[in-house]
């Protein structure tokens, strides 16, 4: 059976959160609240909590992972059949950051580079960890996430001593309360990638702790998010900002030490690339491990690799230029992750609220048989 300790979920959640959001919530949030946008962070603190106390019910009040608990709690029929939208929502997630990732790299680090090399190495990647199992990515989850978010931390602080104007943030929190509660949802919504939670509890020594875990990546994301988008502002102005569909790597372009060590962006790009590694890999990962619960199959593992042709296609037929992309940023992803990662929690939550904690949990392993899985019999 596979197992993974409570820090690997914590470094999976922060790579589901983590990186892409450093990349793309600054360019959001300016969109809404302009010079004010890293002060719509911190009310995240408690609407991330409330998000957090309903993924931790959903868990207490389910004896198996998701997609099964669909199951539990909508009944098989409509259980099996929104497991199947969420095998494509899982899909089109993991394109998508795959394609930020494409569109980041084809405008600054390797614009003559094709987009499909660019595409092989990613999903060669995810393929292997998939290929080895939920603890092979776990593992290397494990490796990453700290070093990325210490890095991530020391070049936004270099960047910030380097190009302070205090200026640009006045006047401070001169904003109405409708521009301030849109912008608040935004900051918010991110947090509903954490949502894969809601299978991966079930892999843990005691599932109990996935709040606590939880928790933890709230506190890490406010205040990570927060000291980007402000660095942001006071370094490049608001209204500047607009005009860069990657401010916060413009903002890094100016990090130096001294006046001879310069062009720290490189560092941050070879980082980032290990960031989307797992955020490609576990919203995969989540695809194949629905597809089998919902299809009734003896493994996810062997789905990798059709699965990849999948997500290469769709973070190519995805735009087909860089305006598309931000409008699917802007516009798009925000209300399909409220719509699947938090409004349809939300009525499982409610539900939930009115059945008994199971006795005894049941926690399946990966690569075991579905409990309703039935071979064919001979003739």
């Amino acid at each position: 059976m596979e197992k993974i300790s409570n820090f690997q979920l914590f470094c999976m959640l922060s790579l589901l959160t983590l990186p892409v959001a450093i990349l793309e919530q600054p360019h959001r949030l300016l969109h809404i609240a302009y010079h004010n946008a890293w002060l719509t962070f911190i009310p995240v603190i408690f609407s991330g909590a409330l998000l957090i106390l309903m993924y931790s019910h959903i868990i207490k009040k389910s004896s198996q992972p998701f997609p099964l608990l669909l199951d539990e709690h909508l009944g098989k029929f409509l259980g099996r059949i929104l497991g199947s939208v969420y095998i494509f929502i899982f899909f089109l997630i993991s394109g998508f950051t795959l394609r930020v990732f494409i569109e980041y790299m084809k405008m600054n680090v390797l614009p003559l580079t094709p987009i499909s090399v660019i595409i092989g190495v990613i999903l060669l990647a995810g393929f292997v960890a998939i290929k080895t199992g939920l603890e092979s990515i776990a593992r290397s989850c494990e490796i990453l996430a700290l070093m990325i978010m210490f890095f991530a931390f020391f070049i936004i602080m270099i960047s910030l001593t380097n190009n302070f104007h205090f200026e640009r943030i006045l006047p401070l929190a001169y904003l109405d309360y409708k521009t301030f509660g849109k912008g608040v949802c935004m900051a918010t919504f991110i947090l509903g990638k954490m949502m894969p939670v809601l299978c991966l509890a079930f892999f843990l020594p005691k599932k109990e702790t996935a709040r606590t875990i939880m928790n933890k990546v709230l506190f890490t994301y406010v205040p990570l998010l927060t000291l980007t988008t402000f660095a942001v502002i006071v370094t490049l102005g608001s209204i500047p900002s607009l005009n860069f569909v990657f401010p916060t790597v413009n903002m890094i372009r100016l990090a130096r030490i001294g006046n001879f060590i310069q062009n720290l962006d490189i560092v941050f790009v070879a980082i980032w690339i290990m960031g989307i590694y797992g955020a490609v890999t576990i919203p995969w990962f989540m695809a194949c491990f629905t597809m089998q619960k919902v299809f009734n199959l003896q493994d996810y593992r062997f789905l990798a690799a059709p699965s990849s042709v999948i997500i290469g296609i769709l973070s190519i037929i995805i735009s087909q230029n860089n305006l598309e992309v931000l409008i699917w940023s802007l516009h798009i992803i925000p209300y399909l992750v409220s719509i699947f990662f938090i409004l349809i929690p939300f009525i499982i939550f409610i539900i939930s609220l009115f059945k008994a904690v199971p006795d005894i949990p049941a926690p399946e392993p990966a690569n075991s048989p579905d409990p309703w899985y039935k071979p064919a019999t001979p003739g």
